[in-house]
Parts: C-alpha cells; sequence; structure tokens
C-alpha cells in the first residue's frame, strides 16, 4: 500500500509552513503606509495587525469558543459585530493560542477558562445569549 503525501504529519506541517512564508512574503511587499493603512481599516494598530498577519490558528479557535457557548458567530456579528472584532482582536494576540487548541480539544468543557483573556467577555455573552435566545442560536 502506498501512502499518500496528503496523508503524512510531514505534508501537513510543509503545508502549514509554506502558508505562513507566504503570508510573510505577503507582509514584507507592503509598504509602512500601505499596512498603516490597512491597520486603520481594521481599527488596530500596526503592530497589532503584524501580529495577527503573522498568527494563526485564531478563527477556528475563537469559533469553538463561541460554538461552545451557544451561540452562532453569524448571528453574533450581526447583532454585535464590535464586539466579535474585539474578541478576535483578543484572541489573535493571545500568547496561549496552544493551550487554548489542547484545552478545546477535550471532552470537558465547562466555560472559558480563567486564564482567556476573553473568559469575561464570553461568559457575559454566554449569559445575554441564554436570556435573548432566538437573536444568537440557529
Amino acid at each position: 500500500m502506498v501512502t499518500r503525501p496528503e496523508h503524512t504529519g510531514s505534508f501537513w506541517l510543509f503545508s502549514r509552513l509554506r502558508t505562513i512564508l507566504s503570508r510573510q512574503s505577503e507582509l514584507a511587499c507592503l509598504s509602512r503606509q500601505d499596512i498603516d493603512a490597512i491597520a486603520r481599516e481594521l481599527r488596530l494598530s500596526a503592530s497589532e495587525f503584524r501580529a495577527l498577519a503573522q498568527g494563526s490558528g485564531v478563527p477556528e479557535l475563537l469559533s469553538k469558543r463561541l460554538a461552545l457557548a451557544g451561540l452562532s458567530e453569524q448571528a453574533f456579528a450581526a447583532h454585535h459585530g464590535d464586539v466579535l472584532h474585539d474578541l478576535q482582536r483578543v484572541c489573535g494576540l493571545c500568547q496561549s493560542k496552544r493551550r487554548c487548541a489542547a484545552e478545546l480539544n477535550q471532552e470537558k468543557h465547562a466555560g472559558p477558562p480563567k486564564w482567556c483573556p476573553n473568559e469575561q467577555t464570553l461568559r457575559a455573552l454566554d449569559r445575554e445569549a441564554a436570556s435573548h435566545a432566538q437573536r444568537f442560536l440557529d
């Protein structure tokens, strides 16, 4: 039996590396003015934009956190787009992405952990969603 390269761990790692290098290459091609303009448009500082552009895993981690709280990301964005933007920024700049991913892969989920920088916001949203279920649930 022949193992296809896309099914091996090394292929996945190579693919991730290629994506990261591509992102860094694209970022390196932007002028300081371009980066400042994009960051301003996204309501970020230039350093936050650079950190987020070079990061990985954030959309998936935050999506899982929202789903565990019973929140539909699309409905949430429609009603609280500014809060979602802030959650994404904080999550993207978090230094505990590996810890977060490991925790999310465990079977037990009692809510956002105390070490999560978005913990208070996620708990508040969970309380709000419970009182206004129709606005947030699919």
